[in-house]
């Protein structure tokens, strides 16, 4: 099956693999498939996606859709166009899953994550074009995350939304019990709390010590954090707050204040039910029920009526399907998780169990062979994922005005017999299937050119040569 477009020859201008740097976008682009999903409605027939730099710009029938007279046009008329996979959350990309500190949310994500990690390179096989990257379930309250897409040499090209939640877990870390856990997470919000009542009666005395020591570190005083402002929240307030400027605020504190004041998503960790109870009181006490997501460990199901009550979504554990088994009678008990949440009527996503094979595609799969809709399913790794990171106006579904991110495919998404052949990012073609050096290594045992080793002898060859030139030089001074 054969893709006609222009962008081969400027892919292969850069290297096999398009992920190798970042090309300058076509200002106009046309795509157009067999199959166009758009996750806005019913899936197209002989479709076309405009796209004008990094943006949609329209999306519908061939005979409906004028394609500009300059703009490049790829033609997949066997293919399936569908918006890219969104992770709604991975520990996988950086170099390293958690900090050794409790409570940590003065850290950003952005400054462990490695471009060049095998993990980006495995999202764009399996179609996934945006991930949300948080620190792993071994903490209390974990660094600032960022979604990211997976292409560009630098974290700064990869780049989406910086600072898009913080992770936490109620589920007890390394050397700690569930109460200690609880305690610790309830201790951090009581410390931001005596810490910005501390600076409103410094302010009170005209006591300048916040100042003093916020010019001493060189925080920056232009802008509107240089001005105070009445906190907000929907737990706690401290009055007074708006005569301190928030660049006086202790940075190691401040990201737990935007939190609080629900200007902070929270990804909450809850590895069985009995936790989901006290995440929720917490979660109450200090105003962020309404911007927390449960990332929920396999038999969290059990706890479907308090989160549905909460009200707060769900992204499910990788293993879908929780297996009890009855110590007496020694039987077996299978659920299918998402379909109890379904019917609860919580809002959840899928993620993936590993970047490879078992990607988000496989996943949506398995719901689907456990009876969950084809809808629904593809819907629990576009669309809902988007929205739960804020970013349903921009990824998740094909539509005018959302990130030019088209996956095309050489058959159903949910077939185990299609592959991903081309995936468009910021409207550039960054992955090739045909020409994916690690592929054709492995399916076709073609070695990638520059990987080869020297040839047998080549050092001795290179030593003699460069005793011939030492005795060459020693002649010449003779």
């Amino acid at each position: 099956m054969k893709l006609l477009s222009h962008s081969w020859t400027l892919a292969a201008c850069v290297g096999a693999l398009a992920w190798t740097g970042p090309l300058m976008a076509q200002q106009k682009q046309a795509i157009k498939a067999g199959t166009v999903i758009t996750m806005t409605g019913e899936p197209i027939e002989n479709g076309v996606i405009l796209m004008d730099g990094t943006r949609i710009t329209a999306v519908g029938k061939a005979d409906e859709v004028e394609i500009p007279w300059d703009a490049e046009v790829t033609e997949a008329p066997n293919m399936v166009a569908m918006p890219g996979f969104v992770e709604a959350h991975s520990t996988d990309g950086t170099d390293r899953t958690n900090e050794t500190i409790d409570v940590a949310p003065f850290f950003d994500v952005q400054d462990s994550i490695n471009p060049v990690d095998f993990f980006f390179e495995n999202c764009l096989r399996y179609g996934v074009t945006t991930v949300n990257i948080q620190q792993g379930n071994n903490t209390v309250v974990a660094a600032m995350g960022a979604v990211v897409k997976p292409f560009g040499h630098t974290v700064d090209l990869q780049m989406v939304y910086p600072q898009s939640g913080i992770k936490m877990s109620i589920s007890p870390k390394s050397g700690k019990s569930r109460a200690t856990q609880a305690a610790t997470l309830r201790q951090a919000f009581h410390d931001l709390r005596a810490h910005l009542e501390e600076l409103v009666e410094e302010k009170k005395v005209g006591n300048d010590r916040a100042r003093r020591e916020a010019l001493a570190q060189g925080r920056d005083y232009e802008g509107e954090d240089a001005k105070g402002r009445a906190m907000t929240g929907k737990g706690w307030i401290v009055e007074g707050l708006e005569t301190v400027p928030r660049v006086e605020i202790d940075e190691k504190m401040a990201p737990l204040l935007k939190v609080v004041e629900g200007k902070m998503r929270v990804f909450m960790y809850c590895g069985s039910p009995a936790e989901v109870h006290t995440a929720i009181e917490i979660a109450k006490e200090n105003g962020f029920l309404e911007t927390m997501t449960f990332v929920l460990g396999s038999g969290c199901h059990k706890a479907a009526d308090a989160i549905a009550a909460a009200k707060v979504p769900v992204i499910l554990s990788s293993n879908l399907v929780h297996i009890e088994t009855d110590p007496l009678t020694e039987e077996e008990t299978r659920t299918f998780e998402a379909q109890v949440f379904q019917d609860k009527g919580v809002t959840f996503a899928l993620t993936s169990n590993n970047s490879g094979l078992e990607s988000l595609w496989y996943q949506a799969a398995l719901a689907v062979g456990q009876g969950l809709s084809r809808e629904d399913a593809l819907a629990a790794v576009t669309t809902v994922p988007a929205q739960l990171l804020g970013l349903s106006d921009r990824v998740g579904a094909l539509k005018p005005g959302a990130d030019a991110n088209v996956v095309l495919y050489d058959g159903d998404p949910l077939s185990m017999r299609s592959q991903v052949q081309h995936v468009f990012i910021d409207g550039q073609q960054v992955y090739d299937r045909a020409n994916d050096p690690r592929l054709k290594h492995l399916l076709e045992g073609e070695q990638p050119k520059g990987t080869q080793a020297d040839p047998d002898g080549a050092r001795e060859e290179s030593a003699e040569d460069e005793g011939s030139e030492d005795e060459d030089e020693s002649k010449k001074d003779d």
